[in-house]
């Protein structure tokens, strides 16, 4: 009987630690095709057909632009004229930064953005970390930046900020680096617009009271049903509608 029960929790252990493995070799996978191990952060997506006179700077998700929302945002205003410089969140962020570095980088990328710009509008978009992030480097972003920004689009940021990125969602636990809403209720000196989902509990969409701040809520909750095609539509109108 004893020998039994030995072989039984052999047994059980080598089924836990397979799909331990597997787990993990999955989600190490998950990272290295998600551009969480790569070094260039950028990636193109040049309009197709006539070109806009228009450059949208896109922050992405934790999990790069290849999965979720920041790459379907990329590709659809790619195939509407509209050029777009891609930013992979987590090749910036997969260290712990620290507020002066989130300030630092996201002036720097604006401003590499601004000088690729040229004459064209100039519009700043982030998707969930990425517009967490976009946000809080915002507030203190230099005049002479922010008069070349047309407009702001931020898709499903959060109330709180987590300076390092982690698509386990573990590091978003506990007490946040920064509170979404002291930094974005500073942003009102370019038309700024909020997407998110209304059953989204921990929006900051919901608590953006400045007159600039156009907040769109639509069905479900952070993934908003994964309705791609509604999604786009209200940030390609808000791209559209920058002067």
């Amino acid at each position: 009987m004893s020998d039994l029960l030995a072989r039984h929790r052999r047994n059980g252990r080598n089924i836990v630690a397979a799909i331990l493995l597997l787990v993990i070799t999955g989600l190490a996978i998950l990272l290295y095709s998600g551009s969480y191990f790569d070094r260039d952060p950028f990636a193109r997506f040049p309009a197709q057909g006539p070109a806009q006179p228009i450059l949208v700077l896109s922050l992405s998700g934790d999990m790069g632009l290849r999965y979720g929302m920041g790459g379907v945002i990329a590709r659809s205003l790619s195939a509407a004229g509209i050029p777009v410089s891609g930013v992979n969140s987590p090749v910036l962020f997969r260290y712990p930064r620290t507020r002066g570095e989130v300030d630092a980088l996201i002036a720097d990328l604006v401003r590499r953005a601004a000088q690729e710009a040229g004459s064209r509008r100039l519009v700043l978009l982030g998707q969930s970390y990425g517009a967490d992030m976009l946000q809080t480097g915002l507030a203190r972003l230099p005049a002479d930046l922010r008069a070349r920004v047309a407009a702001i689009i931020l898709v499903v940021p959060g109330k709180t900020a987590f300076f390092r990125s982690d698509p386990s969602g573990l590091a978003y636990r506990g007490k946040p680096d920064s509170w979404g809403i002291t930094t974005a209720r500073t942003i009102d000196w370019a038309p700024l617009t909020c997407i998110y989902g209304i059953k989204e509990t921990d929006s900051l969409c919901p608590l953006l009271k400045q007159p600039n701040a156009k907040v769109i809520a639509l069905p479900g909750g952070h993934y908003m049903n994964h309705d791609d095609a509604a999604l786009t539509a209200h940030v390609l109108a808000a791209v559209r509608r920058a002067r």
